[in-house]
């Protein structure tokens, strides 16, 4: 007899309906679209989930299949590979509680008579703004024209832990992870290409608790090989010792229970302290095109990308002898030479203990540099096909149309800037954090809807933020301040809760996306609520905890006690909730801030002080301190027009801008008088607000020359665009990518 297979199905539909339902019944706000496997459960190594940077290996081996598609998620990250070849890094970033799953078609990497599929996973169990602090797991299933041949926790799968990895080593920065420390020998290779492997001691591994697994909801990501274009210089060195002399960073030696990690007591490597005692003696400049190069023991060779480049560091070693490699980098090459591995706070610092043999050499985790130093600490090898595995979104067939090439250079850097901080979330840098962060998403949303045509990563990066109902360590209503990312430390930035409403907005208009609106709509009216208690008598917020962000400038000096700046984005967020839920009281409460503001904080030389403080007496007193940005942030946020302040708008619009700093402050009108200086923007937000004005107003002649005079060296120096104006922090920042948007508008592109 024939079995009912309608019958079958509908029963088993039923049954993906139950689950279902039972998973949106945990979820209380957002219902995101859920995901399932057919046969496989998480699991880990036996008591071990929360074990701190332990790695597992697993591995199964393909048939004779046409189609075969590997479905999978775990915690933290894992890297794919298909017979030792590099297939995917994963997976898509979310919520605590929620893990989304990718479908890997594999079918391309497969042979014809079978392959071996390893899944590495580094199960950190570390509080960061990168990478949240869950519990270790891996839920896998192989499937092979339709077939499942291999589920984690049923079969098919072999594991081993990554014990060539150095599980106890420092934090790379305080935002990130761990640095990475190797010991290899050419025989760990039969792992990920030899079909019937023994030798490798396997462990047990056993089902971890139930997950909530959601779909990936965005495009994969590219990953091409980028090679080094140059070699810049050839160095000697000597093994120093600056142990009493060497200084660490909060991210070293602040660990205990609210952040975690390694102590130095307790590493088996220091990285830090071992690329610090590499002593240069001598760099000899060159200009060479990269093939085989023989390294040996006191010998670096340094090599240079076409641009600042974000992925995995890969390149070919052949040890004739025990060898260790020290790799060192950074955005940029200093003068003389100087790769500064420490710049920004990090450890950009790689090591390898190789065996004699051949190898082909590759991070897990993707760093971001332009130059890279291979030191030979010990032994001798020859080093090849030296270069960058990109990680980054997708290629854009949007293009600059115009002639100049000043104008050209910059929309390349602010594409390359895009891609790169564009991996499943919207990030602020890949370098030192790789960090959703609000505030700059606002800006880097408009650019994917203009290169791609879609919002699927702002969707999923907005997402993440209302999938919890609360979160840990922060006040009721309150959102973190970058996400996903755990802030045991209870920091968090009231403003960049404003550009969430205000992003909110615009992400409307941008998808007519009115389900996920509503859906937010509890969390907003939270969030509304907390700020209600900093309300003052004048109806403006005062005295806000934790980090009260406004720009990286002297304007961050100047947060307490009344705040204008963060008052005139309060009152532009009331009017993106009154747009977005038609409540017009709060369009007359806005009005009423905008009042006030106009009120208090405009001084009679015809600027916006920054706050007021109170004196002794308890009342309110203006600081007579004026930022650039302040006058920015009162445009922007409506406080301010320039049919209603033509005067300032005037002076902005024809004193300010790039070269400002170097014309010497403005105004000077009286040596005594406190506002004689009006101290100046930054990047990050400053310039951006301005920029933005100016196209809002259509003052694109202006608009132009400005952004040339902001963009032109960044894209000539790194070939991306930075966080500050100037390359002391990081040179890829993702908000930067928003020139594009200008540009767009301005008929640039095409």
């Amino acid at each position: 007899e024939f079995p009912d297979w309608g019958l079958i199905f509908f029963a088993g539909y039923a049954l993906i309906e139950k689950i279902s339902n039972k998973e949106q019944h945990k979820i209380k706000y957002m219902k995101p679209t859920l995901a399932s496997f057919t046969s496989a459960v998480p699991v880990w190594a036996a008591g071990r989930e929360q074990e701190i940077n332990l790695w597992l290996s697993f591995r199964t081996e393909t048939k004779n299949s046409k189609k075969t598609v590997l479905r999978l998620t775990g915690s933290s990250a894992y890297v794919v590979k298909v017979d030792g070849t590099f297939a995917a890094f994963g997976p898509a970033r979310s919520a605590h509680g929620f893990y989304r799953v990718d479908e890997l078609d594999l079918t391309p990497y497969v042979k014809p008579d079978g392959s071996i599929v390893t899944v590495t996973v580094a199960g950190y169990n570390c509080n960061s703004y990168y990478h949240l602090d869950q519990p270790s797991f891996l839920c896998a299933e192989l499937e092979e024209d339709g077939r499942i041949t291999a589920a984690t926790g049923k079969s098919g799968f072999l594991c081993r832990e990554v014990t060539e990895h150095e599980q106890k080593v420092q934090r790379y920065s305080f935002q990130r992870t761990f640095c990475e420390v190797y010991h290899l020998a050419p025989a760990l290779a039969a792992w990920e290409t030899e079909k019937g492997v023994s030798g490798f001691p396997l462990i047990e591994t056993a089902p971890t608790e139930e997950k909530t697994f959601i779909a990936r909801g965005c495009e994969y990501n590219v990953y091409d090989f980028v090679p080094a274009e140059k070699i810049t210089s050839r160095v000697t060195f000597a093994i120093g010792d600056h142990a009493e002399e060497v200084r660490y960073g909060r991210h070293i030696v602040n660990i205990d229970e609210n952040y975690k990690g390694f102590t130095l007591d307790e590493i088996t490597t220091n990285s830090l302290l071992t690329a610090r005692n590499l002593d240069t003696l001598s760099v000899t400049q060159t200009d060479e095109i990269p093939g085989e190069d023989v390294i040996s023991a006191g010998n670096a060779v340094t090599y240079r990308m076409k641009r600042d480049t974000t992925g995995q560091v890969v390149f070919d070693a052949v040890c004739e002898e025990d060898t260790e490699l020290v790799v060192t980098f950074d955005e940029y090459e200093g003068e003389g030479g100087r790769i500064d591995f420490r710049r920004m706070g990090i450890v950009s610092s790689l090591i390898w203990h190789l065996k004699k043999g051949s190898y082909h050499l590759s991070t897990f985790e993707p760093y971001t540099m332009s130059v890279l130093r291979i030191h030979a600490k010990t032994g001798k090898v020859t080093v090849s096909n030296v270069g960058i595995r990109y990680f980054g979104a997708g290629k854009t067939s949007r293009r600059y149309i115009g002639t100049d090439p000043v104008l050209a250079n910059i929309f390349e850097a602010a594409v390359e800037t895009y891609r790169q901080n564009t991996f499943t979330v919207y990030m602020d840098c890949p370098s030192r954090e790789r960090a959703g962060w609000l505030c700059d998403s606002f800006f880097t949303a408009r650019v994917e809807k203009l290169l791609t045509g879609k919002s699927e990563v702002e969707h999923n990066f907005l997402e993440n933020f209302f999938l919890p109902e609360s979160f840990k360590k922060l006040p009721k209503g309150m959102f973190p301040m970058c996400y996903p990312g755990d802030h045991y430390n209870g920091n968090f930035i009231p403003n960049w809760a404003m550009w969430l409403v205000i992003e909110l907005e615009e992400y409307l208009e941008r998808t007519h996306d009115r389900a996920f609106i509503d859906a937010a709509k509890p969390r907003i009216d939270a969030l509304l609520a907390y700020f209600k208690p900093f309300e003052n008598g004048d109806g403006l917020l005062e005295k806000l905890e934790a980090w009260v962000f406004v720009e990286w400038s002297k304007s961050n000096d100047l947060v307490q006690d009344i705040n204008y700046p963060t008052n005139m984005l309060y009152a532009k967020m009331l009017r993106s909730v009154a747009a977005l839920y038609g409540e017009s009281a709060l369009i007359e409460k806005a009005e009423h801030i905008e009042k006030v503001i106009n009120e208090q904080s405009f001084m009679e030389n015809g600027f916006y002080c920054d706050n007021a403080v109170y004196n002794d007496d308890g009342k309110a007193v203006l600081s007579g301190m004026c930022t650039e940005s302040c006058q920015y942030y009162a445009f922007f946020c409506g406080v301010a027009t320039p049919e209603s302040h033509p005067e300032l708008w005037h002076r902005l619009l024809l004193d300010f801008g790039p070269d400002r700093v170097k014309k010497g402050g403005w105004p000077n009108l009286s040596e005594d008088a406190k506002w004689k200086n009006i101290y100046p923007s930054n990047a990050f937000i400053g310039n951006y607000l301005r920029l933005e004005l100016l196209y809002r107003y259509g003052e694109y002649e202006k608009l132009t020359e400005n952004i040339k005079g902001y963009f032109s060296k960044m894209a000539e120096f790194t070939g991306t665009l930075w966080e500050n104006d100037t390359p002391n922090a990081s040179c890829n920042h993702g908000f930067a990518s928003h020139v594009i948007y200008w540009m767009d508008g301005m008929g640039m592109l095409g």
